[in-house]
């Protein structure tokens, strides 16, 4: 009867159970999601909390580790502080040498980029340049500023790998200032002017603020500038290949560059060149004598014909026709009457050969002395600039240095072949003058053996 009455009531305490059960895990779920809300504010807490607990561990840990190093040296014995202190301190100098170095560098770049920077690109880093140029604070706050030239140069290189075009001026060849668009593709740029008067390549001088324009490829820079796609010429060298290749142009230029002593050395070169010419004139103009010359003249003597032996002598154009002609006046005094005036008549035979080759000789000594007096005033007037403008730039002592080498040179172009030609001449002549002897010689000779003499004698 009891679990009858228990089976019958079961129903209804399972739905009480049941109705229990869900009301629990409503109560759970509130409690968990009001647990879940109290440790996200628990976190956010820890999180705003937590920088400033990380900032004072750290303080907290650096007094830690000062005081340990304090209580360390403490510790130590006065030659280990020593030891120590020596460290620190050349730490410290290769410190201060490293920030010294940077820093100077920094500089530098910053100089150079601000004067690559073309007029129209000042005013988008007029920020950065003014920090560059006045570079107040302390020296944290310098380097923050060369730091941002740097940052300002690297922007602006990126810029440039991807080209870009801006407004600007430049200077025309004949000095006069354009306005006009600036074409910029890496370290080359272009220009052309607004009134299309001017288009070419740009070159910046040393010293200058102004880019100066090489003209040339006015369609090619037009369609570059327009945003369309061409070929134009790079000159890698910043405008010196032209700039070699107008001094190459200008033959004249050496000799400005030679100053006054090169035109002494000229001078001295066109007389060299004058007596050159007029001793080998005359010189090619003489003709050795056959074999059968004194043959000839020794025959007619032994017939008696004087006249026909005269005539025959003067036929050879040759120092020895005047020679052997006033030899044949002595013939009837004796061979050795005859010899005599043969030696005699030499001595003016050499004299007149060695004529104008004294001259030679002069210029090719002279030439390369005034060379040398060239470079010595070269090298004084180099000095003199290196005095004033001292060895920064080279360009102003261009001056001096062309002026020692090119008279130098010039000197040396002058004396070399004077030498050589009274070197040949010399020789020539010295031939000819033997040739005149043996030939004289051989008329004595041959008057000496001839039945002529023999008959006189008699």
């Amino acid at each position: 009867m009891f679990a009858m009455t228990i089976w019958k009531h079961l129903p209804i305490f399972l739905t009480l159970s049941l109705s229990a059960t869900g009301q629990e895990l409503v109560s759970i779920e509130k409690d968990f999601k009001k647990a879940r809300q109290e440790l996200a504010s628990q976190r956010e807490k820890i999180a705003s909390e937590k920088p400033a607990l990380a900032k004072a561990f750290d303080i907290t840990r650096a007094e830690l580790v000062e005081k340990r190093r304090t209580v360390r040296i403490a510790r130590m014995s006065v030659s280990d502080r020593k030891a120590l202190f020596g460290e620190l301190e050349k730490k410290h100098y290769l410190s201060a040498q490293d920030y010294s170095f940077v820093e100077g560098k920094l500089r530098d770049y910053g100089l150079t980029w601000e004067t690559f920077l073309l007029p129209g690109e000042e005013a988008s880093y007029e920020s950065t340049l003014s920090g560059l140029r006045n570079l107040d604070g302390t020296r944290f706050e310098q380097m923050k500023k060369r730091l941002a030239g740097l940052e300002a140069g690297m922007g602006r290189l990126e810029k440039l790998l991807g080209g870009s075009v801006v407004q600007g001026e430049a200077v025309a060849p004949d000095g006069v200032v354009k306005k006009g668009t600036f074409a910029l593709a890496g370290p080359a740029a272009w220009f052309i002017a607004e009134d299309d008067s001017l288009a070419g390549s740009i070159v910046r001088e040393k010293g200058s603020r102004m880019p100066q324009v090489l003209p040339g490829e006015r369609g090619e820079i037009q369609t570059i500038i327009a945003g369309g796609e061409s070929i134009v010429s790079i000159d890698v060298t910043g405008g010196k290949a032209l700039a070699l290749a107008a001094l190459e142009k200008d033959k004249l230029d050496i000799f400005r560059k030679g100053g006054f002593w090169i035109w002494p050395i000229l001078t001295i070169a066109l007389i060299s060149a004058v007596c050159g010419m007029v001793k080998f004139t005359q010189i090619f103009r003489i003709r050795t004598p056959g074999s059968g010359w004194v043959t000839e003249i020794l025959e007619a003597l032994s017939a008696g014909d004087q006249e026909r032996a005269e005539t025959v002598a003067s036929k050879a154009y040759h120092p020895a026709a005047d020679v052997v002609g006033r030899c044949l006046g002595f013939v009837k005094t004796g061979p050795d009457v005859v010899e005599e005036v043969l030696y005699e008549q030499l001595i003016g035979v050499q004299n007149k050969l060695q004529s104008w080759l004294p001259f030679i000789a002069v210029t090719a000594a002279t030439a390369p002395l005034l060379g040398l007096l060239g470079t010595v005033s070269g090298m004084i007037r180099t000095f003199n600039v290196i005095t004033v403008a001292g060895t920064g730039d080279a360009k102003p002592l261009a001056g001096g240095i062309s002026e020692a080498l090119v008279t130098t040179l010039f000197g040396l172009v002058v004396a070399i072949p004077a030498l050589i030609i009274h070197a040949l001449l010399s020789r020539r002549c010295q031939g000819i003058a033997q040739t005149t002897e043996k030939l004289g010689l051989t008329l004595v000779n041959g008057l000496r053996g001839s039945r002529f003499t023999h008959s006189h004698s008699e």
